[in-house]
């Protein structure tokens, strides 16, 4: 079970980070930590494959719109990520710790991805093999156009339910990002974060940053509404009175002392 949650916070820490550039990835079918790109070259003197300068985790997810699956290398070096989307003619040849295929486009080389764990490879492999299969058998299907889902959304990051998310997510043992995860992870990565002191003494900071902002807003508004009512006792209606007096916005600099 905590096996289990903490894949659970994984994908959902890695959903949202790709959904941050593609907000229409709807769901990670599956992942490699670490692979290494490859290029067939087969227009040069000396053919063969030569390394692409693209190295990083490999996902493979479904979208909301076409194209309904892609395939991402993406790339730790730098933003020149490789990125393919899955059509019923790809061809897919795989051995030992590599998985080679070839993209519908004749103009685009053919690729190859090594892999350390070949358990991996192999899973990966078998996505691939599926979804293949399932788009050769309805090709009209997987390549139309359906009806969009709306993307999920997340809170902002100054958000604290961003922030809780996130340390759960950790003690989950995932990364950084909001997650859905099980009631029963969820439970258990609530009780660690109760019993972790570092996160009760920052939630401890948060709520009294929150108390001291409150405090500011009401001594504000009390000090303005003082200023109005000692205008009007001593018979000058300021412009600064006149606007506390009618509910408008008055500028005055206050500096709360804890």
């Amino acid at each position: 079970m905590a096996q289990k949650g903490i894949e659970e916070a994984r994908l959902a820490s890695m959903l949202q980070s790709l959904q941050a550039n593609d907000p229409m990835i709807d769901h990670i079918l599956v992942y490699s930590k670490f692979v290494v790109a490859y290029l067939l070259q087969q227009d040069q003197p000396n053919p063969g494959w030569r390394k692409a300068n693209i190295e990083g985790p490999v996902y493979i997810y479904r979208r909301r719109v076409p194209p309904l699956f892609q395939l991402l290398v993406k790339n730790q070096f730098s933003t020149n990520d490789l990125l393919d989307d899955m059509h019923p003619q790809w061809e897919l040849d795989c051995q030992n710790n590599y998985v080679f295929y070839k993209v519908e486009d004749p103009s685009k080389r053919i690729r190859g991805l090594w892999f350390h764990d070949d358990a991996e490879r192999q899973r990966v492999e078998g996505i691939i093999q599926n979804i293949l299969k399932e788009m050769q058998v309805q090709p009209s299907r997987s390549l139309a156009d359906p009806t969009p889902v709306p993307p999920q959304s997340f809170p902002p990051q100054n958000d604290p339910k961003f922030e809780l998310a996130t340390h759960a997510a950790a003690a989950l043992g995932g990364h950084s990002d909001a997650l859905v995860v099980s009631r029963d992870s969820l439970r258990g990565a609530l009780r660690a974060l109760a019993d972790d002191d570092t996160f009760v003494a920052m939630l401890m900071q948060k709520l009294r940053e929150q108390q001291r902002d409150e405090v500011s807003m009401i001594f504000m508004r009390s000090a303005t509404t003082d200023l109005a009512h000692a205008a009007l006792w001593f018979g000058g209606m300021t412009s600064e009175a006149h606007a506390a007096v009618h509910g408008q916005p008055v500028h005055m600099h206050v500096e709360y002392i804890p």
